[in-house]
């Protein structure tokens, strides 16, 4: 009976999830305190809005020049759009024509990175300057933390499960080998993702 006692669980959560964003929290704040993704926070955060009826203020003053400023250049080091307009009381077009305005590209969110740009993200994440690729894929914080796991992390379980026995028994197999015997039972593995799940196997002593 999983699905009824966990159920209750979950709507607790979205409701403590609730609290810490009318207390004014960041997405990526409770995402951190909770354990939970960025993602999931924003639905909760979406619901909230949907349901309970908010009567928004109308601005009777014209934001100047230095305060569009500061409001955009907190994009441009990775702050959500989302939250930016919320919290200055604004519609999220109106950030974005100051974008425009002021030449600063809006970061992308996760949901707007391709998969392959992910695993090419993730990949040099290992190796390069994180702020750098931060800046040249034009990437949100939210979404930086997000491709800060593990390129592995990225595969299914059943894929993964696949891999953790093919590494098991052929441990020495180089990761091009790995991928081609993967790729006969229709599994189509990267081999970026290869490495990343030997390397961590082989912290765990399990290989």
């Amino acid at each position: 009976m999983t699905d009824s006692n966990s159920q209750p669980e979950v709507d607790l959560l979205k409701i403590e999830l609730a609290i810490e964003l009318d207390q004014g929290k960041s997405v990526s704040e409770v995402a951190d305190n909770f354990g939970v993704t960025t993602a999931f926070v924003k639905a909760v955060k979406k619901i909230c809005r949907d349901e309970i009826p908010i009567k928004k203020k109308i601005k009777t003053r014209r934001f100047t020049e230095a305060e569009q400023t500061l409001l955009v250049e907190r994009l441009a080091i990775g702050e959500s759009l989302e939250d930016i307009a919320v919290e200055a009381g604004i519609k999220e077009s109106t950030v974005r024509r100051w974008c425009k305005k002021h030449g600063v590209s809006v970061p992308r969110n996760i949901e707007q990175i391709n998969l392959t740009e992910q695993y090419e993200i993730r990949e040099l994440l290992e190796e390069h300057d994180q702020t750098e690729i931060a800046k040249a894929y034009n990437i949100s914080r939210d979404a930086f933390k997000e491709l800060q796991e593990p390129l592995h992390s990225m595969l299914d379980v059943e894929t993964l499960s696949y891999l953790f026995e093919l590494l098991r028994e052929r441990p020495s197999a180089s990761d091009r080998i790995l991928c081609e015997i993967a790729k006969k039972v229709g599994l189509d593995i990267p081999e970026s993702a290869v490495r990343s799940y030997r390397k961590r196997l082989k912290l765990l002593d399990l290989i």
